[in-house]
């Protein structure tokens, strides 16, 4: 099993945030990932204005999985979720 780090960063507004981290953990539940560890990091300022937000809800995650064609093909999902202003992704 590999073991990845997702930082998300999502649209400000907390019930945003909240339904967005649902949303992940469902995909995470369907593609049979293994939620290690997770992290709220709340409302933050960003570096700089990403499609016209200053502010941004971080969430951290820590996943295993054996595919990685998933992740590829979750991370179509994400990139039309308007939602997620931005994610990356980190191998551990």
């Amino acid at each position: 099993m590999r073991k990845y780090e997702y930082l998300y960063i999502f649209e400000p507004q907390e019930e945003v945030a909240k339904k967005s981290i649902e949303w992940v953990k469902q995909h995470y539940k369907n593609l049979g990932l293994t939620l290690v560890k997770e992290d709220e990091m709340g409302k933050r300022r960003l570096a700089y204005e990403i499609n016209k937000n200053t502010d941004g809800f971080y969430y951290v995650t820590q996943i295993e999985i054996d595919d990685l064609s998933k992740l590829e093909d979750y991370e179509k999902e994400l990139k039309l979720n308007q939602d997620v202003i931005r994610f990356m992704r980190v191998r551990l």
